[in-house]
């Protein structure tokens, strides 16, 4: 007789409803508009499969030269859309994750989604 053992795989995010992705965007955005750093840094954010991103926009360098080519379209002309961070939301925790440069995420905090907000205003390190 073999014996088999259960290995537990990565967490997947959780499904959000109606009800719950309305109060997840009502608490994001409240927060982020009262905060002093994340009203100027962050541009939008949006949930999509159990994760809330954010963006920000970093003007380009040589957006007024006609001879510049961009590998992306410009946002009004010499802005470019990027990562900023992203919170993961489990059943019991979330976690706040930063995109490296080659795109690969980086857990950087775990805790509630209030916590994950509160680390991401005050960490300059990893949010700037």
């Amino acid at each position: 007789m073999k014996n088999y053992i259960w290995v537990k795989g990565p967490k997947k995010p959780v499904t959000l409803d109606s009800r719950k992705k309305d109060s997840v965007i009502n608490e994001v955005k409240t927060f982020v508009e009262t905060s002093e750093k994340l009203s100027k840094r962050v541009n939008r954010f949006e949930i999509s499969r159990g994760r809330v991103y954010f963006y920000h926009l970093v003007e380009q360098f040589g957006w007024n030269d006609p001879n510049a080519r961009f590998t992306m379209p410009l946002i009004d002309g010499k802005y470019i859309e990027f990562h900023y961070a992203r919170i993961t939301i489990f059943i019991d925790e979330c976690s706040l994750d930063w995109q490296r440069h080659n795109n690969q995420w980086i857990s950087v905090f775990t805790g509630t989604l209030t916590e994950c907000l509160q680390f991401m205003n005050k960490q300059d390190e990893w949010f700037d």
